[in-house]
């Protein structure tokens, strides 16, 4: 509800935990609608209205006349500058108008001939696959495995001891990476705090490997929740997101256990969008300052020749961190 107090206008919202930005719709998993929450109706709240005598005088002596003008222009530019920040969780300041769109040239740039040119074929021969047994049902796994870790509300835990690998590597956006099941297992439950209705839709996946290498597949989806807790992004806002996203993954049989599990992954998601619609400010999202991520010319994440193995950068960061298990 609106409540307007001398001499500024000010803004309050008894819907505590949820902000709208000016023009946003409201989503489906809002507990009620921005029409709702939101009265049209400014209520003045000073001393005895006005009559239209008192009016009549005023408008008899000019001056005043325009000072009531230059006093209305003043406080309409007081209310414009402090009433969108009201909507903005977190201190966040208000954007500016969208940059400019351009129309795009008729004719190829020249910079673009003048600049190096890159040939990826050398990547081609690394992508093919032995010959072997192919009897696992691979994207059965990976839309199971997802499923009992992330939409079913089971045992959690239990589902990432049976599913992830002791040395898992998981590599995510901006170069980052998390070596260990341990640190996997504190990502997950963190994001479960962040956005408690979280639901992964898979909308494809693809394998190619055999029973005995091992398979790499591919799996795009969409995420989408309402984030009631603290996140890796900031603090908690109330806002429904849904943000896409690709996962490559290392699947193979445990030879210890014989269960299948994941031994990497690399997932890349829509992590700008997801922040836009939290409606977080960008400049304060912890983050590291460029994307780290090395190139990998010519070598695949995962290549079956001489053996499957993961790039190197990855088996190295694996390695460590095996080594750094034995000696605790």
């Amino acid at each position: 509800m609106f409540g307007l107090h001398q001499p500024f206008l000010k803004v309050s919202r008894e819907d505590s935990g949820r902000y709208v930005l000016p023009g946003d719709f409201s989503s489906p998993h809002d507990n009620s609608s921005r029409q709702e929450n939101e009265s049209k109706i400014l209520v003045y709240s000073g001393s005895t209205p006005a009559t239209f005598h008192d009016m009549v005088q005023l408008f008899k002596r000019p001056c005043d006349v325009l000072l009531v003008f230059l006093t209305g222009l003043l406080l309409g530019a007081v209310i414009a500058n402090r009433v969108p920040h009201q909507y903005l969780p977190n201190g966040a300041t208000p954007s500016a108008s969208p940059y400019s769109t351009f129309e795009p040239p008729a004719t190829v740039p020249a910079e673009y001939f003048a600049a190096k040119p890159l040939n990826n074929s050398c990547l081609i021969d690394n992508l093919q696959i032995p010959d072997g047994p192919q009897t696992f049902d691979a994207c059965g796994f990976v839309i199971r495995s997802t499923d009992e870790v992330w939409n079913l509300r089971g045992d959690v835990t239990a589902a990432i001891d049976k599913y992830f690998h002791d040395d898992y590597v998981n590599a995510g956006s901006w170069g980052r990476r998390g070596i260990g099941k341990k640190v996997l297992h504190d990502s997950i439950l963190a994001e479960m705090r962040a956005f408690p209705d979280i639901q992964i839709h898979i909308t494809d996946c693809v394998c190619k490997g055999n029973d005995i290498d091992g398979y790499k597949c591919a799996m795009p989806d969409i995420l989408d929740g309402t984030n009631m807790g603290p996140s890796a992004y900031g603090p908690a806002t109330g806002k429904y997101a849904r943000w896409t996203g690709l996962v490559e993954s290392l699947v193979q049989k445990n030879a210890k256990t014989g269960q299948w599990q994941y031994v990497a992954e690399w997932g890349v998601h829509d992590e700008w969008s997801l922040i836009q619609q939290l409606g977080l400010d960008f400049k304060r999202v912890p983050r590291p300052w460029r994307n780290t991520e090395p190139l990998h010319d010519c070598q695949p994440l995962l290549s079956f020749h001489p053996r499957l193995n993961m790039d190197s950068v990855d088996e190295m960061d694996k390695q460590f961190h095996r080594q750094a298990f034995l000696r605790t």
